[in-house]
């Protein structure tokens, strides 16, 4: 049987003031909301959080907490993040962390590395910007001897330790995979050289990416892409996007006013006044299903394996949310094309 895509959603456990009820409430919702996905939305397999610290909206700040939570309530689909920065982390922690949750939820966990970008952030806990190469490499090395489930040292410029035995032992042999992501040239290629996959944030990066795999000898069938879309797929995809725009925008400029788009070209500077100024710079994509169908084909013959798309906004009513769901199970996943590996020679670079 062919290889199908596998499918995940992504949220942030928002909830701005102006739209906030409670935050036990706000938690509870997307918590029934995995429960449902996992039990009625046989065709989406992923449940991923994310990770942002000091947003006033609420944005999530712990994401192995809230995935024990998901993975406590859920059977079936990915326990997972997309992305944790890892240089805000005690690796060792982290690695014990992502281990408790991979035996909560029977080896469902995945976890998606960053390296972070935002200064407050950094020295809010401790860290320095300057330092976030040698914790990222240094701690997936940690996650990596972690993940064998036996003792080992370590000796670098940010741990230093002789014989830790961190359990609970890995459920899958090597424990959970491990994808990174990033925009710049030298990011890439350490996702080609440490990652299980790559975390696409942007279609300009995947040639980069090949290219860093093949440079490296990785066969073709390990050179893995996780394609993400902030995404509105809906029926009547206007009317949606008229009903959520607001929400997207908040989210939207939570980023730009925290320099995440200055590594995009050409950078974004000012925060929107209007949700379709969103759409217009191409940072929503707006589909019914034939175009979503479209777009994710497209991909999928290019060499990815993997989509999650971004779709509950913080603050957005959860039934709203489910809606959009639901045709997104039932109307665009199955008629997606199977997974293939292109040859250098059949991708299409971008």
């Amino acid at each position: 049987m062919a290889e199908q895509v596998s499918f995940g959603l992504i949220n942030s456990f928002g909830m701005p003031e102006k739209w906030r009820t409670s935050w036990d409430r706000r938690y509870r919702e997307i918590l029934e909301q995995s429960v449902w996905i996992d039990k009625d939305l046989q065709h989406i397999n992923g449940i991923y959080t994310t990770e942002h610290h000091f947003y006033g909206d609420g944005y999530l700040p712990s994401p192995m907490a809230a995935n024990a939570a998901i993975a406590a309530r859920t059977d079936r689909v990915k326990i997972g993040s997309n992305l944790i920065q890892i240089p805000l982390h005690n690796a060792v922690r982290l690695a014990e962390d992502a281990l408790v949750v991979d035996a909560i939820s029977g080896g469902r966990l995945q976890l998606g590395i960053g390296m972070g970008y935002y200064h407050q952030e950094f020295t809010g806990l401790g860290r320095e910007l300057k330092n976030r190469v040698s914790l990222t490499e240094e701690g997936i090395a940690i996650l990596r001897a972690a993940f064998t489930g036996e003792p080992f040292s370590f000796h670098g410029k940010r741990y230093d330790f002789d014989d830790l035995h961190i359990t609970p032992g890995p459920i899958r042999e090597g424990g959970p995979e491990i994808w990174m992501g990033g925009f710049a040239p030298a990011a890439i290629d350490r996702v080609a050289r440490l990652a299980d996959g790559f975390l696409e944030f942007d279609a300009g990066t995947r040639s980069r990416y090949f290219q860093a795999c093949d440079a490296l000898g990785k066969p073709r069938e390990q050179q893995r892409v996780n394609s993400t879309y902030w995404a509105i797929i809906a029926e009547d995809p206007e009317k949606a996007f008229a009903e959520a725009g607001e929400y997207w925008m908040h989210l939207l400029n939570e980023y730009i006013v925290r320099d995440a788009y200055t590594a995009r070209t050409p950078p974004l500077r000012d925060p929107f006044t209007d949700p379709r100024e969103a759409l217009a710079e191409g940072l929503v994509f707006l589909a019914d299903a034939d175009g979503a169908i479209k777009k994710f084909n497209a991909d999928i013959s290019n060499g990815t394996i993997d989509i999650h798309l971004v779709t509950t906004m913080p603050g957005e009513p959860i039934d709203q949310v489910n809606e959009r769901l639901q045709y997104l199970n039932d109307k665009v996943i199955p008629r997606l094309e199977p997974v293939c590996h292109p040859s250098a020679a059949d991708r299409t670079v971008n």
